[in-house]
């Protein structure tokens, strides 16, 4: 097991109650429905699927879904929610999917976490039949950067452009971010060979500064 696998199962119960809060990423949800293309019954997967309400969500609107995450803990507790639902632990770079087996392929808020990209993008692009949808969900670069002034409403922005990693706290310890431009996530989705379809910033609480990053990318 990874260490960041291993710190996702240790914070497993803090992430679950604060996904599962009415108000969690309301507006960032909104702009992912959006970008989902209409199911018609087809094949999908959730990738980084955590406790699985997007999971639950695409199952719910008709898609034939399997969530696949790396912490067997929120694997659990997805199954535990979903009973009927089809979720398997796996890593990012290796999905238990055959080749071009789905329509289409959700990954919200996961990439981030990934220290092996262009692996994981691969790996999408792998499962992802022609002419299927890529919707991914990311916290937006610029934010990851800047330290934000509540009092101000005021981003600050500094190292931009430096790739490095830094702790998100999660329960009693972190999670990892890997730090990215938006240059380099969208050009490690056009090397694989996906084509942007669509691209949503969308604001954080006071609508003034950007907090997430939404793409809608085909194969």
């Amino acid at each position: 097991m990874s260490a960041e696998a291993g710190a996702w199962d240790a914070g497993a119960d803090a992430w679950i109650a604060l996904v599962r809060e009415a108000s969690h990423g309301a507006g960032h949800d909104e702009v992912i429905r959006e970008l989902l293309p209409p199911p018609a019954g087809r094949a999908a997967v959730d990738i980084g699927c955590g406790e699985g309400r997007w999971t639950r969500y695409l199952a719910a609107i008709g898609w034939h879904t399997t969530g696949v995450d790396r912490s067997g803990p929120l694997v659990a507790a997805a199954r535990e929610a979903h009973p009927d639902g089809n979720y398997a632990v796996a890593e990012a770079t290796a999905l238990p999917l055959a080749d071009a087996s789905v329509d289409l392929a959700l990954c919200v808020n996961v990439l981030m976490h990934v220290v092996e990209l262009d692996a994981a993008v691969a790996e999408l692009v792998r499962v992802l039949r022609p002419g299927g949808a890529a919707v991914i969900g990311l916290v937006h670069p610029v934010a990851e950067a800047g330290t934000f002034d509540e009092e101000r409403d005021e981003l600050r922005l500094s190292g931009y452009f430096a790739v490095e990693e830094h702790p998100v706290p999660l329960g009693h310890g972190h999670v990892v971010h890997q730090h990215r431009t938006i240059e380099q996530y969208v050009r490690a989705f056009l090397g694989a060979g996906l084509v942007l379809d669509d691209l949503r910033e969308v604001p954080g609480r006071t609508g003034s500064t950007p907090r997430y990053l939404d793409l809608r990318l085909r194969k």
